[in-house]
């Protein structure tokens, strides 16, 4: 019997959404919804957060004379908080299917070697 029946291609495996992707993408969602809800809450209290990104917004207002209008508005750096935990997420799911994605497939070269 051949070593490499034994072994599991991992570039050949094309499941990408496993179980560590669940639970990577469930704690985002989590925290997302939380930076969410926070946000709200502080929108529906009239609470200011203001932070460097208003600065730069006004700023911009100013020399473009037009009015600034974000995709989704939190109080804030809310927007850069959950911006960044999504790519915080996104980065550690690539990076756990980094051989999937961009592997060589070492199993076929061993198989050659046995032939």
């Amino acid at each position: 019997m051949s070593a490499s029946i034994d072994r599991i291609d991992p570039a050949a495996d094309t499941r990408f959404f496993d179980g560590y992707t669940r639970v990577m993408l469930s704690v985002m969602f989590v925290i997302l919804m939380f930076i969410f809800a926070s946000g709200k809450y502080m929108s529906a209290h009239k609470m200011e957060a203001t932070g460097t990104d208003d600065k730069v917004n006004n700023l911009a207002t100013q020399v473009t004379r037009g009015e600034h209008h974000p995709f989704i508005d939190l109080p804030g750096d809310a927007q850069v908080g959950a911006f960044s935990i999504a790519n915080f997420f996104a980065g550690l799911i690539v990076g756990h299917h980094w051989t999937r994605l961009f592997g060589t497939r070492k199993v076929a070269r061993d198989e050659e070697k046995d032939a």
